[in-house]
């Protein structure tokens, strides 16, 4: 015990709890940027021969999704500092300029070149409609956070990314359904519901997997939100 601490008279019972250490965050950001490496495995370089998607060819299209996928990529990472709570609470400046990065390096591209895309996209009606859903979402979300910051409503700004970024996470984690939902479509392979026809089940797979990441996403933003806003309740 050092000098200082035993001349305190300050009981350790008064003393201010130490500060949680975000073992949850860092969780989340080791997941996160597992999922985002597999995804920029095919797209890094640049190689219409290595796409996941079939381009028939198509270097516009192929192109429009390489840009979709790299801002999509500038927003996972930034969004995971705006996470942070040191770097908004010891950094704020810099806080702030990752907060520009994320939504206009980020977000807004990404949700511009992501209509087109999903236009493109052939695995169906439904999976194009939870995708422009979702970029609807992503964006109308990110412009409420950005005018709250302007008006300087800091609960209802942090309020709004916290949802806005879980939209940012559902285009990677839609990848964590793949595996269930094949489990059960594949059950009901030779069932009167796909008589075998693996279109059919490939196009329930992606927009199953498109519209839970979506859902059960913003819910778990909201349960965190409702549990900021109880503790932080006089």
């Amino acid at each position: 015990m050092s000098v200082d601490a035993r001349l305190d008279p300050t009981p350790r019972s008064a003393l201010p709890p130490a500060p949680r250490r975000p073992w949850w965050l860092l969780a989340l950001a080791t997941g996160t940027l597992a999922l985002l490496v597999y995804m920029l495995w095919a797209y890094v370089p640049p190689d219409i021969a290595t796409s996941r998607a079939d381009m028939h060819g198509d270097q516009v299209r192929y192109g429009l999704l390489v840009a979709h996928i790299g801002f999509g990529a500038i927003a996972t990472v930034t969004g995971l500092l705006q996470l942070w709570p040191r770097l908004r609470a010891h950094r704020p400046r810099l806080h702030r300029w990752t907060g520009r990065a994320y939504f206009f390096l980020g977000v807004f591209p990404a949700a511009v070149l992501a209509i087109p895309v999903t236009l493109w996209a052939e695995q169906g009606v439904s999976n194009q409609a939870a995708l422009l859903v979702t970029t609807g979402i992503w964006l109308a979300t990110g412009i409420a956070g950005l005018r709250a910051a302007r008006e300087r409503r800091f609960a209802d700004h942090r309020a709004w990314m916290i949802r806005n970024f879980a939209v940012t996470l559902s285009l990677s984690t839609s990848r964590l359904w793949g595996g269930p939902l094949a489990l059960i479509v594949f059950s009901l392979e030779d069932s009167r519901v796909y008589e075998g026809d693996l279109t059919a089940m490939i196009h329930d797979m992606a927009s199953a997997g498109a519209w839970l990441s979506l859902t059960a996403n913003l819910l778990v933003a909201e349960a965190c939100i409702r549990r900021r806003t109880r503790r932080r309740a006089p």
